[in-house]
């Protein structure tokens, strides 16, 4: 059998990238998720790993589409943020500087804001999907685990490719790809991106009877440069310089749409209509500088990544709704600046072990100024607020082959963290009122352990156990008191799971099922003001939640020209003590929202986790013309599950709905997209037609409420269009 797989199984020499095979035969997949380029037969965790051609041929554009392709991953919006969730890990707190517990990397970066992972995604050659806790080797706010992006490093030969795309909302997309050699030792890759959209969304304007007023409400715009040069300075010593810049504009969690239980009228209801006095606005300009540098000792590799990002944001949005202007917001200078240093060491020089040695280095300073909020048409508060986080990281991972065959992984990383936040208003009279200024430490150990036992090469069985914590903040919402403003404790899990890889001549296999102890969840919840009239948001930590389930995943390689990838999740995911908290009930007496109501969430289920998910992939390929036409398709089911807002009907929702049951869900769904492409004889020329969400499923973005109303977006409906491209 080793020598049958070995014949079968052909590497493609970096993670996930695709490679010719021979008929039928499944490709070797790399991945980096122990820090360290190993078979994904090996790893022993559950990862979803993603090629950039079986991203384009399954439809996925950005972070949001992951969970097209992997069971068990949810990726919605709260407002403007974009919130992973892995297995029904999420987060639940919103606002500008605060980071998901879904760890995102690129290239090896960490990305900790919630709206510029979103950006559309360029010259991509894997996505892995590391699920559960990743605490040990990828440190802060990696509690539901990770998600690490690497894009196409610098060719040795010429080569690249311009692609433009024309799709339904006049949606147009142009990327283009170069890379090469500009010397014996120097190479380097440039790959941009542009694309706007009118978007689907549609403001019916002052008059809701007549069309000669409306606009489009959340336009689509992104741009992107990604650079890199790299240097292989010796034999042993390469260094990596990286540039990237992104510019997006995608509101469409900002156009806020209150079809029912609103308290004056005048609001669309309309499904993908809104009616606002305000444009949403939640552009977001990054400029990225990193060096990577990949250093082979006489030990093994040593890597470091240092990366220095400035980030900054616009974030305009009319809460209410309506055309009466009763509640908006208006931030126009959000800023972050981030450092960072990671180096790791990995030891492979001694026999029978494994160890990766590293730490981790973070500066971040986020601030906001002139924060404007309105009620009524009079300035309520202006607001000024930052926070600074600086933390220190130190780990080690061994892997101990102690007898033919059998694995003990011991790992354990030590973090601290320090954070400031202050906070000052000024009220509507132009008074100031004293500012607040607080400090807070934090600080975790995360240990891991993991026993392995490998079948064959290509196959093995784990049991793991893993720690992940997720650090404590300081709130950057607004508050109509810096007295008010407040931290939370850190979130901590403790994971527990087995799992079996297999990856056979024709077909690779992966099986696990997983136990979750999750504690001090952060959530952000409206409360009585109490120092006066009114509700103010704060965040909280829920006191204990438990999740587990099982999963399974198969990709086949059914013959040269058809290949097949499906996956399936169960998740159990529950709140198991979460009492005497501040929800939306309703009152079906007055049709109208109760908030804040106070509810008991104990038993109730956790955000963002349906309990089965579904995905069917599939591609064939056939000669035509001389050349090749590709037809792909993929289909993903989601179970019915709650968005965002965890509220209850409450007690006075008579036949509304149980006093019991959570509002605010969306009913189970499938989504269908297929695509079609040519590549001419010698494969200079593509042509192509795609078509998403093929039965125009209607399905939340987001969907929530308050005082003033249920409120909710849809994400995009049935989408077509053309693309043309020339390789070189």
């Amino acid at each position: 059998m080793p020598a049958l797989m070995g014949a079968a199984l052909l590497p493609l020499g970096a993670q996930a990238q695709d490679t010719a095979t021979a008929a039928g035969a499944i490709e070797e997949v790399m991945v980096t998720a122990q820090r360290r380029t190993e078979r994904l037969e090996e790893v022993p965790m559950a990862i979803t790993v993603v090629s950039g051609s079986q991203m384009e041929r399954a439809g996925m554009r950005n972070i949001e589409d992951i969970g097209k392709v992997a069971a068990g991953v949810q990726v919605n919006r709260g407002g403007a943020f974009s919130q992973p969730a892995i297995r029904g890990i999420s987060t639940l707190t919103l606002g500008n500087g605060l980071e998901n517990n879904v760890a995102v990397y690129i290239d090896g970066v960490y990305q900790p804001d919630a709206v510029a992972i979103n950006a559309e995604l360029a010259n991509i050659k894997s996505v892995q999907v590391l699920k559960g806790p990743q605490g040990t080797l990828y440190g802060r706010n990696a509690t539901g685990g990770a998600i690490v992006i690497e894009t196409l490093a610098p060719s040795q030969e010429f080569e690249g490719s311009v692609k433009a795309t024309y799709g339904r909302f006049d949606d147009k997309r142009l990327q283009g790809y170069i890379s090469g050699p500009l010397g014996d030792k120097l190479g380097f890759s440039l790959a941009g991106n542009w694309r706007e959209s009118d978007g689907y969304i549609e403001d019916v304007g002052d008059d809701s009877t007549a069309s000669g007023d409306d606009f489009d409400a959340a336009p689509l715009e992104s741009s992107a440069l990604r650079g890199k040069l790299h240097f292989a300075a010796t034999d042993d010593l390469d260094l990596t310089l990286g540039y990237n810049y992104v510019k997006h504009l995608d509101a469409r969690g900002l156009a806020y749409r209150v079809p029912k239980y609103a308290i004056l009228p005048g609001g669309a209801t309309a499904r993908d209509k809104v009616s606002l006095n305000l444009e949403s606005d939640n552009t977001m300009e990054m400029q990225e500088a990193s060096l990577g540098i990949n250093w082979q000792t006489g030990i093994g590799t040593l890597t470091s990544t240092t990366a220095y990002a400035k980030r900054e944001a616009i974030s305009n949005f009319d809460f209410d709704g309506t055309k009466i202007d009763i509640v908006r917001s208006v931030g126009e200078d959000i800023a972050e600046y981030t450092l960072q240093q990671s180096l790791n060491l990995n030891i492979d020089a001694i026999d029978r072990w494994n160890i990766n040695i590293g730490g981790m280095y973070y500066d971040d300073r986020f601030r906001t100024r002139d924060i404007e909020s309105w009620q009524y048409f009079i300035l309520q508060y202006t607001y000024d607020l930052g926070t600074d986080a600086e933390a220190l990281a130190a780990y080690v991972d061994a892997s101990w082959e102690f007898v033919d065959d059998w694995f003990l992984t011991l790992g354990v990383r030590y973090s601290e963290e320090e954070r400031r936040g202050f906070y000052s208003v000024t009220n509507y009279t132009g008074v100031a009122i004293p500012p607040a200024d607080k400090d807070q430490d934090y600080d975790a150990t995360t240990p891991r352990a993991v026993l392995r036992y490998q079948l064959s090469d290509y196959s093995s069985v784990y049991a793991s156990y893993t720690t992940g914590f997720r650090s404590g903040v300081f709130y950057t919402g607004t508050q109509p008191d810096p007295a008010l403003y407040n931290s939370v404790d850190q979130e901590e899990i403790t994971a527990y799971e087995v799992g079996f890889k297999t990856a056979q001549p024709f077909y690779r296999f992966s099986a696990a099922a997983y136990y979750y102890d999750y504690q001090d969840l952060q959530v952000g919840l409206t409360v009585p003001n109490p120092i006066g009239n009114g509700v103010i948001q704060q965040i909280f930590n829920a006191p204990e939640a438990e999740v587990y389930g099982a999963e399974a995943e198969i990709d086949l390689s059914l013959t040269d020209a058809l290949n097949l990838r499906a996956g399936i999740a169960y998740v159990h995911g529950r709140y198991t003590d979460f009492d005497d908290v501040t929800g939306v009930g309703l009152d079906a007496a007055t049709q109208t929202n109760i908030s804040p109501q106070y509810q008991d969430w104990s038993d109730q289920e956790m955000a963002r986790a349906p309990e089965w998910t579904a995905n069917l992939g599939l591609d064939y390929s056939l000669p035509l013309a001389g050349g090749e036409l590709v037809l792909a398709g993929n289909v993903n089911y989601t179970d019915a599950y709650v968005v965002q807002n965890l509220s209850l009907f409450g007690p006075l929702a008579g036949n509304a709905g149980g006093a019991n049951e959570q509002r605010y869900r969306q009913d189970s769904f499938t989504l269908v997209n297929a695509r079609a492409d040519w590549t001419s004889p010698g494969g200079r020329y593509t042509l192509g037609v795609y078509g998403e969400n093929l039965t125009d499923e209607r399905y939340f973005l987001t969907t929530s409420g308050s005082s003033l109303g249920d409120y909710n977006q849809y994400a995009w409906p049935l989408t077509y269009g053309v693309s043309v491209g020339y390789n070189f």
